[in-house]
């Protein structure tokens, strides 16, 4: 493949969301730029339930080649089946087609001035005087092609961040496994709202969830547990009462699994040359396990500090720290915020989930924290969970 026989400013690894953004915003700053993807097809597998909120926002204009569902909100679901009413701006977005919007944000990137290779593997990294040597496998060859800067997107089981030294590697149970059939014949209860379902026994250290995708649906979970499979939980989540006479006529198209870094972002996303995005920097919500927005929205900044940094002639590590500077300001204390609430769930008993629910009432918005804080005072086995917000 000629792409692998040439030298690049910056070689992006892994043409997810993230990668694609990284390459986009490059690019568009006149970086030349290397986008490698060990798919043969990007957008495949996919790995994720696909909704995402806000795209508007990033710039990205709806296309209705990738749109399935526009949602306004959701409801949460307890155990025994209370359930809430989830309402606000946050909870608006859109279920996309991932095999699609992935190939068209790599579309774009290539549009863009980027170039691409597909079913091109990196399999090793090393440095050579300021620069890297990038070992990419395409068809049981090895080519080393040489490039001023890295950007790691290579998802959850990232292995180029440990390659430049940076700490990556996810524990076992740092990670939810995600099942999900995508399924026709659903019967939805709001084909503009997602479901979610909490519970023990319905996913452990996770939660269920149906997301209305055009003529389809979503039907998945996903759980933290050694003892029992995600799948093994799909399969009884599909019997379940709260939801197998609407399922009764369903059947699956396709089958996704995967797994979502739930344990925070990592320590450091950069160093002398390299960046590091999206799931493989930990740039996802600890309790909801979405990432594509953020990995959009972080790759985009690494895109551009690394194009900066090219135009600049400096790609060292004091220059490229910005990066890191600027998606923290934006996301830093939500993504710890909501591990610290994630930690807090994961302890609750089902009887205490429901009990938080009557908390909350029928319809969530934005948490008061102070109502919440005197509803929380009158619940001694929810006090000793949240303490620590509401004090």
């Amino acid at each position: 493949m000629r792409e692998l026989k040439e030298s690049y400013d910056i070689i992006v690894v892994g043409a997810g969301p993230g990668g694609s953004c990284s390459a986009y915003a490059s690019s568009k700053l006149g970086a030349k730029t290397l986008l490698v993807e060990k798919s043969q097809e990007i957008g495949e597998p996919v790995r994720c339930a696909e909704a995402i909120p806000g795209l508007e926002n990033l710039g990205i204009e709806l296309d209705s080649s990738f749109i399935r569902s526009e949602v306004n909100g959701g409801y949460i679901f307890t155990p025994s089946g209370r359930k809430i009413l989830v309402e606000s701006d946050k909870a608006k977005g859109y279920v996309v087609e991932r095999k699609i919007f992935d190939k068209y944000l790599a579309i774009r990137a290539a549009n863009a001035g980027a170039k691409v290779a597909v079913k091109s593997n990196v399999v090793g990294l090393e440095r050579d005087g300021d620069e890297w040597l990038v070992d990419i496998e395409y068809l049981g060859e090895i080519y080393k092609v040489r490039s001023k800067i890295v950007i790691a997107a290579d998802g959850v089981e990232s292995n180029i961040a440990e390659y430049a030294g940076l700490r990556s590697k996810k524990k076992p149970l740092e990670v939810c496994s995600c099942a999900e059939f995508e399924m026709v014949n659903v019967e939805l209860i709001d084909k503009n709202k997602l479901e979610f379902y909490f519970g023990n026994e319905i996913a452990k250290g996770g939660y269920a969830w149906i997301f209305p995708k055009g003529d389809a649906a979503n039907v998945g979970l996903g759980v933290r547990d050694k003892k029992k499979k995600a799948i093994n939980y799909l399969y009884d989540f599909l019997e379940n009462e709260l939801v197998r006479d609407r399922l009764k006529n369903a059947t699956p198209i396709e089958l996704k699994v995967g797994g979502a870094p739930v344990s925070g972002p990592i320590e450091k996303t950069y160093t002398d040359g390299l960046l590091v995005v999206g799931d493989a920097a930990g740039q996802i919500s600890p309790l909801t396990g979405g990432g594509i927005y953020l990995a959009m929205d972080c790759g985009l900044i690494a895109g551009e500090v690394a194009g900066e940094a090219i135009k600049n002639k400096d790609w060292s590590e004091e220059f490229l720290k910005t990066y890191e500077e600027r998606w923290k300001e934006k996301y830093y204390n939500m993504l710890m915020n909501h591990l610290k609430y994630r930690k807090v769930l994961e302890k609750l008993s089902d009887d205490e989930i429901e009990e938080l629910a009557e908390v909350i009432g029928e319809k969530l918005e934005d948490i008061d924290l102070k109502k919440f804080a005197k509803k929380i005072l009158m619940r001694p086995k929810l006090l000793k969970y949240f303490k620590d917000f509401v004090f």
